[in-house]
């Protein structure tokens, strides 16, 4: 009976956790290039370290990452707004001062020049952190990620840096708690193309979402009527060796 219990009350666990990666993903509907989580539940043994066999089956948790799906593309004209195209993926700096990965494309240029993140993130060139020259009229930038400016006193555009675009393969990037993603790669991709003036969105739904937590609450209670089935079953099992 034990192991009923032990089953029911791990599930009851797993789905509480999965509740949380669902309303973390609604949370950022609105997040430009938020990559939502799936949570899976599998069964996974319990072995005891003093018992060679295993005791027990409960219930196991993973999120893994829906790469593969791209948000919606939207335009918004903004001359700083880029939307990754296919594989490809911005280098910023990390807190850590390590390069990590990022799909959110909503860019700024700090009072001091620095071009950042929206989260304030420094953004890598191909030559290192990218310097925009303050004394500027307009800023564009290519689809290769070509960052030009038209400085005040001048006609001419100026080439003035460039986006370290890369892409790295979708199984070896990790996600950090602090958003951005993070993978054991280093290599400039010269393919990668951006769409300027434009943001990747969520690749979260609305409508997804609240299925996942309809889905969630049913098994939730299915888990915990199961709970107080074993109850039952042990308070009667119990009543008929008090008859004995």
């Amino acid at each position: 009976m034990d192991r009923l219990v032990y089953t029911a009350l791990t599930g009851l666990q797993r789905t509480q956790e999965a509740q949380a990666v669902t309303a973390h993903n609604l949370a950022n509907l609105k997040t430009p290039g938020f990559k939502r989580e799936m949570a899976s539940l599998a069964s996974g043994w319990l072995a005891s370290p003093d018992v060679q066999a295993p005791a027990r089956v409960q219930a196991g948790g993973e999120a893994p990452l829906d790469l593969l799906a791209p948000g919606a593309i939207e335009a918004t004209e903004r001359p700083l707004d880029i939307a990754m195209l296919g594989d490809a993926w911005l280098t910023v700096e990390g807190a850590d001062g390590n390069p990590a990965f990022t799909r959110r494309g909503d860019l700024h240029v700090q009072a001091d020049g620095r071009l950042t993140t929206a989260e304030g993130y420094p953004v890598l060139g191909v030559g290192g952190a990218i310097q925009i020259p303050s004394d500027f009229a307009s800023l564009r930038i290519g689809r290769d990620g070509t960052l030009e400016i038209l400085p005040a006193d001048d006609s001419q555009w100026a080439e003035v840096g460039q986006l370290l675009l890369q892409s790295p393969p979708k199984d070896q990037l990790l996600r950090g708690v602090d958003g951005l993603f993070r993978a054991d790669w280093n290599e400039r991709d010269d393919t990668a193309r951006i769409h300027p003036g434009a943001l990747e969105r969520s690749n979260m739904s609305a409508a997804t979402a609240l299925v996942e937590l309809v889905e969630q609450s049913r098994l939730f209670e299915m888990q915990t009527r199961l709970v107080s089935a074993a109850k039952e079953m042990d308070e009667g099992t119990a009543a008929l060796m008090r008859v004995q």
